[in-house]
């Protein structure tokens, strides 16, 4: 019986290996290691919320790559890094794929300026749910605090609008602690989405032994828990859903999501004062193939008039994939995750650096 269980149980693990890759499902695979006894992105600071745990490390494997994520002593996906220096720096702020989720440290793009410019890039990207606001409150108090000469800003709209939305928030629930923008432009107040970080789902806590060793030595384990939560969104009355034509993007968003992002810019740029600061906005494979299809493109425009005002060069790296083919455009995302692959940050720092001034 046990012969014959272990046998089953060998066929399964083996058939959802390659169902997995063979039906491209997003999911994070086994690592074989007990390098994961939790998870990596947590609600931590009481300001801005979303952070890793400090001198940290966590392995993330799909089945198109196999990156292992280190935090430095502030809980950040970068080098330890001196608060105070003569040698001038570059603060990063921005999202996923600012930290670089999917690819090696070296091979994201803040790592690639720095070498190729010989200027430290100080890397306060983060996953997990992090919009403009977000990077206001980051920057102002923490990234502020480490001598810099300019801000680099990564905006990503297919997200970005809807990180930041308190109302969705209000109406569709969740109890992460993230700050939020209330009011209407300018006149906003802060407020926390939960009362207290104490309150979050996403505070640190270990695993227990059995979903530690079935989380990081089975397939199917993972693949359960994948059309778990599938079914528990299928559950959800379609009422309480976001429709597809709400969803936020380069080609879609609100004037309320647009005021915030613009303010959260604004207060960006009066905190950096006399520094240069330079906004960048990235599009998704989906958003390229749109803008390909129908050629419009007003929230670019918009957001290089919001910048001209404030003295902030703006960089739109949707129209530069036109020069691309569109397979060439696809290489740019890992195909089981979405984000930037190496190639996808080779062309955003090519293009940063022969746009912005500061780097010429």
């Amino acid at each position: 019986m046990i012969i014959i269980f272990g046998i089953s149980f060998v066929l399964l693990e083996i058939v959802m290996a390659i169902y997995i890759r063979v039906a491209e499902i997003r999911i994070e695979l086994p690592t074989y290691t007990f390098q994961n006894t939790q998870n990596f992105w947590f609600d931590l600071d009481e300001n801005f919320g979303t952070l890793h745990l400090p001198n940290d490390e966590y392995r993330q494997k799909k089945y198109c790559f196999d990156v292992v994520y280190k935090t430095n002593s502030k809980g950040l996906r970068d080098a330890e890094r001196e608060l105070n220096t003569e040698t001038k720096r570059i603060v990063a702020l921005g999202d996923s794929f600012t930290e670089g989720i999917g690819v090696n440290v070296e091979d994201r793009l803040t790592n690639l300026l720095e070498k190729d410019k010989n200027t430290p890039h100080l890397n306060f990207g983060l996953a997990g749910n992090f919009g403009p606001t977000q990077y206001l409150m980051m920057y102002k108090t923490l990234a502020k605090t480490y001598s810099h000469e300019a801000v680099l800003i990564g905006i990503l709209p297919s997200n970005d609008f809807i990180d930041d939305d308190y109302e969705t928030a209000l109406k569709f629930g969740g109890d992460r602690y993230q700050p939020f923008l209330k009011g209407a432009y300018p006149d906003y107040d802060l407020v926390y989405y939960t009362d207290s970080i104490s309150k979050s789902k996403a505070r640190p806590r270990k695993q227990n032994w059995k979903s530690k060793i079935l989380k990081n030595f089975t397939y199917s384990y993972n693949m359960y828990r994948y059309v778990r939560a599938v079914r528990r969104v299928q559950a959800i009355p379609s009422e309480k859903l976001l429709s597809a034509s709400k969803v936020p993007s380069y080609f879609n968003y609100s004037e309320k999501q647009f005021n915030r992002m613009r303010y959260a810019l604004e207060q960006i740029k009066k905190l950096a004062g006399d520094r240069p600061v330079m906004v960048y906005s990235i599009p998704i494979f989906k958003e390229i193939k749109a803008y390909r299809e129908h050629g419009k493109n007003t929230l670019g425009k918009r957001l290089k008039e919001v910048c001209d005002r404030i003295d902030v060069e703006y960089l739109d790296l949707l129209p530069l994939t036109e020069s691309l083919t569109l397979e060439a455009c696809e290489a740019q995302f890992l195909p089981c995750d979405g984000h930037w692959s190496e190639k996808g940050n080779v062309f955003a720092k090519q293009e940063i650096q022969s746009y912005f001034s500061y780097y010429k």
